[in-house]
C-alpha cells in the first residue's frame, strides 16, 4: 500500500482534475469495493484527512495574508472527507480494472487477506498516524539516513522494497500532478491576478521536481523504515517476492489508479478553496 500519490506519467497531457470521468462498469466499481475493504482503507481514509489538514495549516502561514481561518481549515477536511475519497478512489480504481488481469488482481488480494499482508496493512497506518507528528517524522528520517550510511542490512531491504515495488517515480509523478492541479484550481478561483498559461502551470511544477524526488525518496525510506521495524527478515523478504510478483504490481497499478483520482481532484479543489480564501482574506 505504502505512500499514496496520483500516478499519471504523461504529467504535460493530464487532463485537468474537473474534467468529466467515464462511467466505469458495475461488477469493477463492485471490486473496488472489495478493494477498499480488503486494504483496510478505511483506517488509512481518515489519516490522508489529518494529513492535508495539518499541510493546509502550514500553508495558511505563508500563503495568506495574516494567515488562514478557520473555515479554509473545515473546508480542506471537508474536500477530504473519507466518504468522498472511497468515492474518488472507487472511481479511478474501476477504470484501472477494465485493463487488470482479474487472476493477477486475485492473486494480489490474496496475499493481503493473510495474517502477514494484514499485518503489513496495520503497521503501515499505525507508522502514518505517527509521522503526523512532525518530531517523530524527524528522527524516522533521521534514523533511515543513519542506517543507509551504515549499509545495515534492514536499510538494503527497504532500498530493494522500494526498487521492487516502483515507489519513487510514480509518487513523484504523482506529486507533480497534484502540483500542477492545484494550480489550475487556484486559477479557475481567479486566486492568481496574473493568470498563467498552462504551459506555464506544468513548467513551474517541473522546476520543482528535483526537490520533490528528493523529499520522495526520503519520505518513503524513512516510513518504510518505521513502519516495518517489527518485521523480521523473512517476513520482509516475503513483502519484496510479492512486490515483484505479478500479481503485486497488477494490485499495486490499481491501487495507484484509484488514488490518482482521489489526489488529482483534491488538489484541484484545495486550489478552488484556497482561492477563495486569499480572496477573503484580501477585502
Amino acid at each position: 500500500m505504502l505512500r499514496f500519490l496520483c500516478l499519471c506519467l504523461l504529467v504535460a497531457v493530464g487532463q485537468p482534475a474537473h474534467a468529466q470521468p467515464r462511467q466505469p462498469a458495475p461488477h469493477h466499481q463492485q471490486a473496488a469495493h472489495v478493494l477498499w475493504d480488503v486494504m483496510q482503507l478505511d483506517r488509512l481514509a481518515p489519516v490522508l484527512r489529518d494529513e492535508a489538514v495539518a499541510e493546509a495549516a502550514d500553508m495558511a502561514a505563508t500563503m495568506f495574508p495574516r494567515g488562514g481561518t478557520g473555515r479554509w481549515l473545515r473546508q480542506v477536511a471537508a474536500i477530504h472527507a473519507p466518504p468522498r475519497v472511497q468515492a474518488l478512489f472507487a472511481r479511478g480504481a474501476s477504470e484501472s480494472l477494465s485493463t487488470t488481469d482479474p487472476a493477477d488482481l486475485q492473486a494480489g488480494l490474496a496475499f493481503y487477506r493473510t495474517r502477514l499482508g494484514q499485518r503489513l496493512l496495520a503497521l503501515e497506518t499505525t507508522a502514518r498516524v505517527a509521522m503526523l507528528d512532525k518530531d517523530v517524522e524527524a528522527a524516522a528520517e533521521a534514523a533511515w539516513v543513519q542506517a543507509q550510511q551504515r549499509s545495515a542490512p534492514r536499510a538494503l531491504r527497504i532500498d530493494r522494497l522500494i526498487e521492487a515495488a516502483d515507489l519513487v517515480d510514480p509518487n513523484v509523478a504523482g506529486g507533480l500532478n497534484a502540483s500542477i492541479a492545484f494550480a489550475r484550481g487556484f486559477q479557475a478561483g481567479s486566486g492568481s491576478p496574473m493568470p498563467l498559461a498552462e504551459g506555464e502551470i506544468i513548467q513551474n511544477a517541473w522546476a520543482g521536481e528535483p526537490e520533490l524526488r528528493a523529499d520522495t525518496e526520503r519520505w518513503i525510506g524513512a516510513y518504510l523504515f518505521l513502519a516495518y521495524a517489527s518485521l523480521g527478515d523473512r517476513e520482509l523478504e516475503a513483502y519484496i517476492a510479492f512486490a515483484e510478483s505479478s500479481g503485486g504490481r497488477a494490485l499495486s497499478r490499481v491501487m495507484f489508479a484509484g488514488f490518482d483520482q482521489v489526489f488529482t481532484q483534491t488538489a484541484h479543489d484545495m486550489g478552488l478553496a484556497a482561492a477563495a480564501e486569499m480572496r477573503g482574506r484580501q477585502l
